[in-house]
């Protein structure tokens, strides 16, 4: 089967072990799709796209599903469009929605109405189908987690090589590394600063994520990086000082890494002041304390290839002596070579964790000549899996 593991599924619709695999079906049998037909269009819920929504909008369980439906031209088409959504939807903490979605339309049909008794008929039939032997649903997490971490795997060798370096030429003392990970738009560098922040040196490290798309003034960066500590709240504001020591109490027992985003959206002037009233404080702070056990590493990911060109402070070599008070300019991500792509399927597909069908010609042709996240995109496809859903979320936020 593509060179996928499969298994089947006996739990029940409910249970601990069928919330942790992926919960589709793959497509409804033909006489349960028609009787999905039949009884949901009668349903006032379906009688236009603002109603669908606004049903399951108004119930904790179908919340998140609102952001998932589609509209359409006419009833017929909004059956067509949604019913793969509700079938194949999951929500980790409630488990395979469709069942709830039926048990939520069931319960606002009045006693007496003969809906009612059709829809607990259906949630029925929908109940069994997942006991039956016929029916194959893919392993999770184990073969999606594989997935996800053999996505990381493809090229960017380049980039990830220079910032090993740096990590090793830091004094036993001074274990501090800044970078600049840039490139056009959907290059991967998102998912590029995953793969660093993974590596040994760092792993487990505490990690501090802010966006800095419209920041004007460094106040607003020290007030995110309070938030991210837990102190933001509280009756006082904390100064950039108290803030500094903060951060040196948290590098005594771990790495900390920093990970600013879309650099290329901030105010001319904030990145001179980033660097000099954030970024060269906190390290002449760490270093006066002779920090020697962990990590403070400072990822700028810049998301146009903007501030290499902005005159903005930058080392173009590990031995400036002004590194790491600025950071490296590492190679800008691009597509991925169909060499090194061709590479990384031969092994993902030994590994079994793509479909032995899928070649590199493919995905080039389906990826805008290899446009990393296009790429990903592919790849997640031909797997039944959703770059856009979980696989991005864990890869990025």
């Amino acid at each position: 089967m593509n060179g996928m593991h499969w298994r089947y599924l006996s739990a029940p619709w409910n249970s601990a072990i069928f919330r942790e695999i992926i919960l589709t079906v793959k497509g409804l049998p033909d006489e349960l799709y028609k009787l999905c037909n039949d009884i949901l269009l009668e349903c006032d819920q379906f009688g236009s796209y603002e109603r669908l929504c606004s049903f399951c909008r108004g119930h904790q369980k179908l919340y998140f599903l609102k952001l998932k439906l589609k509209k359409a031209a006419d009833l017929q088409e909004l059956y067509e469009l949604n019913l793969p959504i509700l079938v194949e939807s999951e929500h980790e903490q409630y488990g395979w929605i469709f069942p709830t979605f039926l048990e939520a339309l069931k319960q606002a049909c009045p006693e007496e109405d003969a809906r009612r008794g059709k829809l607990d008929n259906l949630s029925v039939k929908v109940k069994e189908l997942i006991n039956k032997p016929q029916v194959y649903l893919p392993k999770r997490p184990e073969s999606e987690q594989r997935l996800f971490k053999s996505l990381l795997r493809i090229d960017f060798d380049e980039q990830e090589d220079l910032v090993k370096q740096a990590l090793e030429s830091q004094t036993f003392y001074k274990k501090t590394a800044a970078f600049l990970v840039h490139g056009e738009e959907k290059f991967g560098q998102e998912t590029l600063v995953t793969r660093l922040s993974q590596l040994p040196q760092l792993r487990n490290g505490r990690q501090i994520k802010i966006k800095a798309c419209s920041m004007n003034d460094i106040s607003n960066l020290w007030d995110e990086v309070a938030k991210y500590l837990g102190i933001a709240n509280q009756s006082s504001a904390f100064s950039s000082e108290q803030i500094i020591d903060i951060i040196c109490q948290i590098l005594q027992t771990q790495n900390l890494i920093f990970i600013i985003y879309e650099v290329n959206r901030t105010y001319i002037g904030f990145l001179p002041e980033l660097l000099q009233d954030f970024w060269q404080r906190i390290i002449d702070k760490i270093h006066q304390k002779n920090n020697k056990e962990t990590y403070l590493v400072m990822f700028l990911v810049d998301n146009k290839g903007y501030v290499c060109k902005s005159g903005v402070s930058l080392a173009w070599q590990l031995n400036q002596p002004e590194y790491p008070q600025i950071p490296l300019y590492l190679p800008p991500v691009s597509r991925f070579p169909p060499k090194k792509l061709q590479e990384w399927l031969g092994m993902a597909q030994a590994a079994e964790v793509v479909p032995e069908s899928l070649c590199a010609e493919t995905l080039l042709l389906e990826s805008q000549g290899g446009v990393p996240e296009l790429v990903y995109q592919r790849i997640c496809y031909y797997c039944g899996s959703s770059w856009e859903g979980k696989l991005a979320q864990w890869l990025i936020q």
